[in-house]
């Protein structure tokens, strides 16, 4: 289960959080991401990347950010690592945004994190050498 792997801790936002909220949520926390949330269903992720591309677009700190977002690509978070290293090579994403069997949000998972977390286990594995 990515259960493990997948980051609790991310910063959520409402579909109608103005961009300038969550561009504040994300300077105040050092976060890179938003997820948007419609109840706990995920509509997308914002990242800082989306907000530099959409400057000089009319009124953009009083926008919402669901207008900022595309549908996330998501996993179940019963799926394998395995299963989750084949869903970043089919998709190309970066970050994947991990859901229960109701498609309630859990988490995000980034190709960092599970690059960390085999790090880690190969690390554990040679100090046993």
């Amino acid at each position: 289960m990515l259960t493990d792997i997948a980051r609790t801790d991310v910063l959520t936002a409402a579909p109608d959080t103005t961009v300038d909220e969550a561009v504040t949520a994300m300077r105040t926390r050092g976060r890179s991401i938003v997820v948007v949330l419609d109840e706990q269903h995920p509509l997308g992720l914002l990242s800082a990347a989306d907000v530099g591309l959409a400057v000089g677009t009319d009124d953009l700190p009083s926008r919402p950010v669901s207008e900022l977002v595309d549908d996330p690509v998501t996993i179940r978070e019963r799926a394998s690592r395995s299963g989750l290293l084949s869903r970043f090579r089919e998709t190309g994403a970066e970050r994947l945004v991990v859901v229960d069997d109701g498609e309630e949000f859990v988490g995000c998972v980034s190709q960092r994190d599970l690059l960390s977390t085999y790090a880690d286990e190969f690390d554990a594995l040679f100090s046993l050498f």
